[in-house]
């Protein structure tokens, strides 16, 4: 059995974004957009697992007829508090109350906090959500699963420079 999974992924795009966006959406049921000098593609893909998923969310879009993308790694979308709770439908309260466990249990530990500013991967309180709340949120990476799929890139491009 398959489910349908968001996979984000930073990018090297062989031309502008302009250029690329007909051919992207004519293909891709995604997002593909600049962020802070990155080319991120998000697509939605159905896979047995995460990883499993990740793995055609690569091969499609690096495919030289279709878009010619060079997909570098994983990108985690890191969220705060107020971007968590935006996404999910909460207020910023229910959040800081799961943060702290005062509400709800397992709530994951935030990646760190830089400036006293809680910051999660996306794909961690995606998986809580959807096993304790209940939520339609499509899965999406973990970061055990990014770090596989990371790892997977990796050696692919070890494997590219090797016999070059």
């Amino acid at each position: 059995m398959t489910n349908e999974y968001s996979i984000s992924f930073e990018a090297i795009a062989p031309a502008s974004l302009e250029a690329l966006s007909h051919a992207f959406y004519e293909h891709f049921d995604g997002v593909l957009v600049e962020r802070a000098g990155q080319v991120i593609v998000t697509v939605h893909v159905d896979g047995v697992d995460a990883v499993d998923a990740a793995r055609t969310a690569i091969a499609d879009p690096e495919d030289e007829s279709t878009l010619g993308l060079s997909i570098c790694h994983v990108d985690l979308d890191l969220v705060d508090g107020p971007e968590v709770g935006r996404r999910l439908g909460v207020t910023r309260q229910a959040v800081q109350n799961w943060a702290v466990g005062t509400r709800g249990q397992g709530f994951p530990r935030p990646l760190g906090c830089p400036g006293g500013k809680r910051i999660w991967a996306w794909g961690e309180v995606v998986a809580w959500a959807r096993d304790r709340l209940g939520s339609q949120e499509a899965p999406t990476l973990t970061r055990d699963e990014a770090a596989r799929v990371d790892a997977l890139l990796a050696q692919r491009r070890n494997l590219t420079s090797a016999t070059a």
